[in-house]
């Protein structure tokens, strides 16, 4: 996932904005976790590799393998495909979230996707998941919709440049994680830059 997000063309990078544009959410709904308690969340997003998720997750563990997360041509897929996939998992929107796996930068960026889709509350966890600490199995996703995502989208984080805007030269995948970490640590003026070919 890591490399095929770097070489995706999802063309965004964090920006700071002044702290009267900061007002696109009261409430930021993206946070990170050290040791999350997997009961407390509505659903867990496990994005490691199918196998190791069915294996041993979370209770309220979903197995979404990180390459989901990418459409065939290796780039990152379209806001209206993830809406799509998130319902796949049962997800409306509504919901708390907690996203776990082996990648650290990968969940990071997997939780500005959904925090942008407009998941309600985004909880990343930091370390790496010990899956040896958990007994429950993870269940994959289904083939069509459980829920539809009805969620507004945050796009008052978003903001567009054209594709050779410097701003856009950053890898994918560190952008999307700098701007979860960002929003992580209290920056309630991180924005995200999207090239306009997206």
């Amino acid at each position: 996932m890591l490399t095929r997000l770097v070489r995706a063309g999802f063309l965004m990078s964090c920006v700071a904005l002044p702290c009267s544009m900061a007002a696109a959410s009261a409430e930021v709904g993206l946070r990170l976790v050290n040791k999350p308690d997997g009961t407390a969340y509505n659903r867990v997003i496990d994005i490691r590799d199918l196998k190791d998720c069915e294996h041993s997750s979370f209770p309220q563990g979903r197995c979404l393998p990180a390459d989901n997360f990418v459409d065939p041509t290796g780039r990152v897929i379209s806001f209206h495909a993830l809406r799509w996939l998130l319902g796949t998992v049962g997800l409306s929107g509504s919901e708390s979230v907690l996203v776990v796996g082996d990648k650290p930068g990968a969940v990071q960026a997997v939780g500005a996707l959904l925090f942008l889709a407009g998941q309600k509350q985004v909880d990343v966890l930091q370390a790496p998941f010990a899956p040896e600490l958990n007994t429950h199995s993870g269940g994959g996703r289904s083939l069509s919709r459980e829920a539809v995502f009805t969620a507004p989208m945050r796009d008052a984080y978003v903001l567009t440049r054209s594709l050779g805007d410097a701003r856009t030269a950053t890898p994918p995948q560190e952008r999307l994680a700098h701007f979860a970490l960002a929003l992580g640590r209290g920056d309630r003026t991180a924005r995200i830059t999207m090239a306009l070919d997206q």
